[in-house]
């Protein structure tokens, strides 16, 4: 229940996937066969000789360069990356500055307020067996999840109408409807069915 990009997500874990099997291959290739250790020092030596004690003022210094730059580059590319994450939990399910209405000040209802709440009604009812609450920014909104898990032969339908009129409840509370992801998991253990997703 994130904004981040799913895609550029996946993208990233297979190209640092295979970047740590190759690192991996060739760590075991240099410990244990001699042509490849001797490879990777004639490697190591001609692209990190300029960086040595023995390299020339000129060399070393664009040498130097190249490595600050790409620091500098790996650095600004983690700052872009982390600052597009989207979602995440959030302490806050209402903040309202009162604009809307002309009236001064800030009302806020903090999420374990709306988690306890939900908590306390929907773990009440005697089809569900646990439950977890959370609240998350979705595109600069707030929306709130609810992870339900029945007893053994208790009807989704049932625990999602309840859940449903739970939720309306809450929405009159707070002066507006929130987003709600409502997700029953699966049964008992060893259960076949699928999680259900509202």
């Amino acid at each position: 229940m994130n904004a981040t990009n799913r895609a550029l997500n996946r993208v990233a874990l297979v190209v640092t996937g295979l970047a740590l099997l190759v690192l991996g291959v060739a760590t075991v290739l240099v410990q244990t066969v001699p042509w490849a250790a001797d490879r990777w020092q004639d490697a190591a030596r001609g692209a990190l000789g300029d960086l040595g004690a023995d390299a020339s003022h000129e060399a070393s210094a664009m040498a130097w360069a190249w490595v600050l730059g790409g620091a500098v580059l790996l650095g600004v590319l983690a700052l872009v990356v982390l600052s597009g994450l989207g979602g995440g939990g959030v302490g806050t399910v209402v903040e309202d500055d009162g604009s809307a209405a002309g009236l001064p000040g800030v009302v806020r209802v903090d999420a374990a307020a709306a988690q306890h709440a939900l908590s306390s009604a929907v773990g009440a009812l005697p089809a569900v067996a646990s439950l977890a609450v959370d609240v998350y920014r979705v595109r600069g909104r707030r929306a709130l999840r609810i992870r339900v898990r029945p007893r053994k032969g208790a009807s989704p339908r049932e625990i999602t109408t309840r859940v449903e009129e739970i939720v309306a409840d809450l929405d009159v509370l707070l002066g507006g409807p929130l987003p709600v992801l409502l997700e029953i998991a699966r049964g008992g253990a060893g259960s076949s069915r699928p999680d259900r997703v509202r």
